[in-house]
């Protein structure tokens, strides 16, 4: 059987599809030196096929996501930059795709088939990764933009499977992107993950018992079982509120430390409740009161 030979500029071609994950521009066949004649003979052949206007895969169609998010972005134009769902991809994360590429630019280029364009008026340099040939949103930026698309639930579990959230840097991030849908959610992603005070989350709590008309504790930072306990209950059942501020990256390096707490706390005859900061958010209170009046017995509900 013969051996498929390449002319040289064919050769040169491959090489640089290679590079660029199997996708070639029309500036790169025209600095080939190919003519429009011979550009459509290759397309009739197969050997190029159109992704977006003047992206073509070379020689195959089986594009890796790296080569979808490559023609997209060019497509759209040198400042054309990977967000959202193509961004959280490329970042690793666990976000389920939608189908399309994502990208935000700040011109007038449109969505079309396969392509989604979120047109922001800027694009601050703080928040655009630039690993060659790729243009993607900073991690900051992106968890702003995942914002707008996502709701809560799906938005609080992919804050909690990553390794740290630079609170400050997302928070620089949402004032460069002012007046996004999802600020609301931003924002309190930030206030749940920042590190609060005690005698702050504390003062929030008895506010919140008040708010909802459950029993007041018996006691604050009082000693239970040789520890210091935030707020104890001590009418049966008897129970152990542990109100903890702590940044999330902080409460998770500690989480073996509260399992033995929490141990010797039921061995001392008392029920453990945790709280977080975002438990008293106005969208979770309603089912924080419940936990509390169930923990504390049917007289407290």
């Amino acid at each position: 059987m013969g051996t498929l030979r390449l002319t040289p500029r064919e050769e040169r071609l491959l090489n640089l599809a290679n590079r660029q994950f199997g996708l070639l521009r029309s500036s790169d066949l025209l600095a080939a030196g190919l003519t429009d004649a011979q550009l459509q003979t290759r397309r009739e052949a197969c050997r190029l096929t159109r992704v977006h206007a003047g992206v073509y895969a070379f020689g195959h169609t089986a594009l890796r996501d790296e080569g979808h998010w490559l023609a997209a972005q060019w497509a759209c134009g040198p400042s054309a930059t990977l967000s959202h769902h193509s961004a959280a991809g490329y970042h690793g994360w666990p976000v389920e795709p939608d189908g399309d590429v994502h990208v935000s630019v700040t011109g007038t280029i449109r969505s079309r088939t396969g392509l989604r364009v979120h047109r922001v008026a800027t694009l601050d340099g703080a928040d655009v990764f630039r690993p060659s040939p790729f243009r993607v949103t900073a991690i900051p930026r992106t968890l702003v933009d995942l914002a707008d698309v996502l709701p809560w639930p799906a938005y609080r579990a992919l804050a909690d499977s990553l390794p740290r959230l630079h609170v400050a840097g997302i928070r620089a991030a949402q004032e460069r992107a002012p007046g996004r849908a999802g600020r609301g959610l931003v924002s309190r992603l930030v206030e749940a993950d920042d590190a609060h005070t005690k005698s702050e989350f504390e003062r929030r709590f008895w506010r919140f018992l008040k708010a909802h008309r459950l029993p007041l504790p018996d006691d604050l930072n009082a000693a239970v079982a040789g520890h210091t306990a935030d707020c104890v209950y001590r009418t049966e059942p008897r129970l152990v509120v542990e109100l903890d501020g702590r940044a999330f990256h902080e409460r998770r390096a500690q989480m073996r430390a509260d399992r033995h707490r929490d141990t010797d706390y039921q061995l001392a005859g008392f029920r453990v409740l945790r709280l977080v900061w975002d438990d008293l958010h106005p969208d979770e209170a309603a089912r924080t009161a419940r936990r509390v009046a169930r923990m504390l017995g049917s007289g407290a509900a």
